[in-house]
C-alpha cells in the first residue's frame, strides 16, 4: 500500500489517550480499553501524527534518525500507520 504523498496526513483519535517515554509510547484506546505500545521510532511516527505533519515529513525525519534509507523507511512508516490505523487510533484526513 503505497500512501506516499506530502498532502496525506492522519488525525489522533480523539478517544485515544498517549503516554511517551524514553523507550517508547504506550496508547490507550479510552472507548475499547486496548492498549498499543511502541518503540522509540513509533513515538516520533505518533508525534508526527498528532502534530499533522504530512506523511513524507515523517518519512524523512525517521529516515534522518535512523539512517535506514528512503524507501525502508517509506515501509516502516506506512505499516506502523496502517497498523494504528486499522486498530483505530488513527484517522487519515480528507482534504476539504
Amino acid at each position: 500500500m503505497k500512501m506516499g504523498s506530502n498532502d496525506l496526513r492522519f488525525a489522533v483519535n480523539p478517544k485515544v489517550a498517549s503516554s511517551v517515554h524514553d523507550n517508547g509510547i504506550v496508547l490507550l484506546h479510552l472507548a475499547n480499553g486496548h492498549l498499543f505500545a511502541s518503540n522509540a521510532a513509533g513515538a516520533r511516527i505518533w508525534r508526527g501524527v498528532e502534530e499533522r505533519q504530512p506523511l513524507e515529513v515523517i518519512v524523512n525525519y525517521i529516515n534522518d534518525a535512523y539512517q535506514i534509507g528512503q524507501t525502508t523507511a517509506w515501509v516502516h512508516v506506512e505499516a506502523f500507520l496502517a497498523e494504528l490505523e486499522q486498530k483505530e487510533l488513527i484517522k487519515r484526513e480528507t482534504k476539504s
